[in-house]
């Protein structure tokens, strides 16, 4: 089984690499945008150069089905070196990187699996340092939230995880916080449960921040702020929460609303300059892509403008540009845009289902 494996794997990094005539050609624009590329057979990983439009398969084939919800897709470590991503090869769900330094040796040690549990883990989401990887995994029979031993560039981790979260309740995994300090999740329950927490990712010093039916919590670049939804009897809302006391945490916080329409806002995603948010709003009918100033007055800006669902926004790392999804054309193709939604280009091209686009 394994050698079948580490075949699949080698054959999907050989032809990926000679798409390209020998590389990925994402040097001219940073490490580029990666994304899934989804049929009803299987799913592989893509990385397209958003200037030339040129892509190579990373991952996946058509006997690697994929789990791919909102925080599940590949994303980059800080350094622009290495994927996580999630896959079911091994038979349950488990967290992968895939290490570009060794794309073009056609090494198949460049995939690793990092995670082994008998449960299925998602979420991937790097540390500020990209030494670790916080995910989710069910392996006790709801969500709960872990970090990665140190993730080595081809041998896999060493030692084993630590587990963030041990409540009987369901947690989803948010962000780390810019110094690495603080990792913040969701819960579900009830009052005395549900809402945003903060724990260490060693495993201590467990906070509540907020006791409503809060989701998808995303901090600033300058730590100063959470950007989240807020599900209130069904719509939800963008907020952002602050510490009342400097930059302290673990004290009181203050939530103020920022995006707000009779229909659904979510998906912020905020820009390296930490002061604005890009977000999906659903108040023209359909899904539109929005960003909005938080340190200005003043409506949010519309980036969008079709008939069709625009979703899954992020920025590019300079913060000058946005990859997103449009079905403007159909099953879902990666787009980019300026940061002021001018200059819109599809990266995409196929009649295949794109999305999950990370940059």
């Amino acid at each position: 089984m394994c050698a079948m494996l580490l075949f699949r794997r080698f054959l999907v990094l050989v032809l990926g690499i000679v798409a390209l005539g020998g590389a990925i050609a994402c040097e001219s624009s940073g490490h580029g945008v990666v994304y899934v590329s989804q049929t009803g057979e299987g799913s592989e990983i893509y990385v397209v150069d958003p200037d030339s439009g040129d892509a190579a398969a990373i991952a996946g084939g058509p006997t690697s089905h994929l789990l791919y919800k909102d925080g599940s897709g590949p994303k980059w470590s800080p350094d622009g070196q290495k994927i996580a991503f999630v896959s079911e090869d091994l038979g349950n769900l488990n967290i992968y990187v895939a290490d570009r330094a060794n794309f073009d040796e056609r090494d198949v040690a460049a995939i690793e699996a990092i995670t082994s549990s008998d449960g299925n883990e998602d979420s991937p989401t790097w540390s500020p340092d990209g030494d670790s990887v916080a995910y989710t995994t069910d392996v006790d029979g709801h969500s709960d939230v872990y970090v990665s031993a140190p993730v080595a560039s081809t041998n896999g981790p060493g030692g084993s995880p630590v587990r963030i979260t041990t409540a009987e309740t369901e947690e989803f995994l948010g962000d780390w916080s810019p110094d690495g300090q603080w990792l913040v999740f969701s819960r579900r329950g009830d009052e005395a449960t549900q809402g945003l927490w903060l724990r260490n990712p060693a495993g201590v010093n467990l906070f509540q921040l907020t006791s409503d039916n809060d989701l998808s919590p995303v901090w600033s670049p300058d730590g100063d702020a959470i950007a989240f939804v807020r599900n209130i009897e069904g719509n939800r809302d963008i907020y952002l929460l602050h510490p009342q006391d400097g930059d302290d945490w673990r004290g009181p916080v203050r939530a103020e609303r920022i995006a707000a329409s009779p229909e659904a806002d979510h998906s912020p995603d905020w820009a390296p300059d930490g002061d604005t948010l890009v977000y999906v709003s659903e108040r023209d009918g359909n899904a539109e892509i929005y960003l909005l100033e938080t340190d200005k007055d003043g409506p949010p800006l519309r980036l969008t403008t079709n008939e069709a669902q625009d979703t899954q926004p992020v920025w590019s790392p300079d913060g000058n540009r946005i990859a997103f999804v449009s079905d403007v054309h159909g099953e879902g193709e990666v787009f980019i845009m300026d940061a002021d939604g001018s200059n819109q280009k599809r990266l995409t091209h196929n009649d295949v289902r794109d999305h999950s686009p990370d940059w």
